[in-house]
């Protein structure tokens, strides 16, 4: 989820049924919060949704800080349950996109003094980043002045991201010559996308190719995805190619939507999403017009409203990245019932569970801390799902293998140019197996990737 108005970014697949814990004890504690109180809390809630409560102990320790004894009892097989105090800065990870506007990769490049350099990817429109004239294939140097390095990427990196402001250092290649230009000063805001960044109809041989560049599962911007498909669908395209590579995830009704549209067969009933929890959460299905009857935030979009945009397309093609992830990975595996999908990119991060938000809603509240403790498992309408391993891509191609980056929709960027050659029927013979490696040192993204959600209605 990525509503404009949050304080903060957190995108984990989590499945909110507006859960609570609520006090089991005939008496509500009074005084002071202890450390005993919060660690007691957290076990009790995490008995009744975490997805291994079977595994948890048997009495809170009272003497671990918060973030410590939530980590201690979870599970191993569990890398993405968070627990945070909106309260305190520090708990809450921001991410470098809706904190600066920009998302950036630092790749290896031989030529450069420290053998890596920074390579922007995506710039929020009307931004500061994009008013101080930095766009997609910007190259940088620095991070606050400091030459980047194999060895300081990562630190510099996330120095920026949990600081309220910092610097990087553009530069021009040329004859692989690098040659910096003045620093530009980024400074934290809250930031917010239109996820639907460019739609358009390309021309390739006798079919037409619908391309859609889709960032974020984000309902209040529904309507944006309405009228692309409704355009899409006007203009009688072949195929559609939805793009994917940095998405991290969002609302559940979104995905459902641009399921809807895509494939065939899809009635108002048929099934979107099955998940099963514990022996206390147990399992649930929810059907097509369900799922669009809740959305996060913005208007609902009733099933029977997308008449004019369902495309009822026997395959489509979706580019993936290695921060793709939650609500986009669900899209992925959810069409599959449905439509044959044809993934061209890079392995994605793998979310195949879900999560509640649990939180202290007594009055007066004693407890500030939130949960999203891993509670669901995950599956499409044939009751398909285990990619905890990310889902591979029919093609692998890496963007980054070929420099400088095109914008967005350009049909030679690698992953655009593979899925219109295999539309062409040429798959085999597409350039991108000629272009060089890169080695991603590091990606602005991968705290977003950590941290995402998707939202389940009631």
């Amino acid at each position: 989820m990525r509503p404009p108005n949050t304080l903060f970014v957190l995108c984990i697949i989590v499945l909110l049924a507006a859960c609570h814990k609520k006090d089991d004890s005939p008496t509500v504690p009074t005084g002071p919060v202890t450390q005993q109180e919060i660690n007691q809390w957290i076990l009790d809630s995490m008995r009744l949704f975490y997805l291994w409560n079977d595994q948890l102990p048997q009495q809170a320790d009272a003497t671990q800080a918060t973030q410590a004894f939530f980590d201690r009892i979870k599970s191993p097989e569990d890398k993405f349950s968070l627990i945070y105090n909106p309260a305190e800065p520090a708990s809450v990870k921001s991410d470098m996109l809706y904190k600066y506007g920009i998302d950036f990769s630092i790749i290896n490049w031989p030529s450069a003094t420290g053998g890596v350099i920074g390579v922007i990817k995506l710039v929020i429109p009307g931004s500061h980043a994009a008013a101080n004239g930095l766009k997609r294939g910007t190259y940088f140097t620095r991070i606050n002045e400091i030459p980047l390095t194999t060895a300081n990427s990562a630190t510099l990196s996330e120095q920026l991201r949990t600081a309220t402001s910092g610097t990087i250092t553009p530069a021009i290649i040329n004859s692989n010559v690098i040659t910096e230009s003045p620093l530009v000063l980024l400074q934290a805001g809250r930031q917010t996308e239109n996820p639907v960044y460019t739609s358009q109809v390309i021309n390739s041989g006798n079919k037409k190719v619908g391309y859609l560049f889709y960032n974020a599962f984000a309902d209040g911007y529904n309507n944006y995805l309405l009228a692309a498909f409704q355009e899409f669908k006007t203009n009688r395209i072949n195929d559609l190619v939805i793009d994917l590579r940095y998405n991290v995830g969002g609302s559940l009704a979104a995905a459902a939507m641009i399921t809807a549209m895509t494939a065939p067969a899809i009635t108002a009933t048929s099934t979107f999403v099955k998940y099963s929890g514990n022996g206390r959460m147990g399992t649930r299905t929810l059907d097509f017009a369900t799922t669009l009857s809740v959305p996060e935030n913005g208007d609902v979009i009733p099933f029977g409203s997308l008449a004019n945009a369902q495309l009822q397309l026997p395959r489509v093609f979706i580019l993936s990245g290695h921060q793709t992830v939650s609500a986009a990975e669900l899209l992925i595996n959810n069409l599959k019932p449905y439509t044959q999908v044809i993934q061209i990119g890079e392995t994605t991060v793998g979310k195949d569970k879900g999560a509640v938000v649990v939180y202290d809603m007594r009055s007066p509240k004693r407890i500030p801390w939130i949960m999203h403790p891993l509670t669901y498992r995950l599956s499409n309408a044939n009751g398909n799902g285990n990619y905890t391993a990310g889902i591979t891509p029919q093609y692998t191609v890496d963007e980054m293998s070929r420099q400088p980056l095109l914008p967005l929709g350009n049909t030679e960027d690698p992953l655009l140019a593979k899925a219109l050659a295999v539309i062409a029927g040429n798959g085999r013979t597409a350039p991108e197996g000629n272009l060089p490696a890169r080695i991603h040192v590091y990606d602005a993204r991968r705290q977003a990737a950590i941290n995402s959600l998707i939202i389940l209605p009631k």
